[in-house]
C-alpha cells in the first residue's frame, strides 16, 4: 500500500473548456480507488485558502437490493408517504 505522505504535493490550476481543474496524478487515482463514475464531495474553508474533496462512498449493494425490496413490498404506502 502506498503511503499518503509520499503522494502530498503541490499542483496547478488549469482550465479546461469552460471548467477550471486540479490535476489528480494517476497515483492519487489508484490510491484512491477512483474511476470517471466516482463522486467527491467539494468543501472549501471559510477563509478560501483551503478546498478538501470527500470520497462519496457507493451503497452497498446488497443494502440497495434490500431497500428496493422493501419500497416495492410497502409500495402503497410509499406512494401515499410521497405525497405528504
Amino acid at each position: 500500500m502506498q503511503n499518503p505522505a509520499d503522494l502530498t504535493k503541490e499542483t496547478k490550476l488549469f482550465k479546461t473548456g469552460n471548467s477550471w481543474v486540479f490535476r489528480v496524478l494517476k497515483q492519487d487515482k489508484e490510491f484512491l480507488h477512483a474511476d470517471s463514475n466516482t463522486r467527491f464531495k467539494k468543501t472549501i474553508s471559510p477563509d478560501g485558502r483551503q478546498i478538501t474533496f470527500t470520497k462519496i462512498e457507493e451503497a452497498d449493494p446488497n443494502l440497495m437490493k434490500y431497500i428496493e425490496k422493501q419500497y416495492k413490498k410497502h409500495q402503497p404506502l410509499m406512494e401515499r408517504l410521497k405525497n405528504l
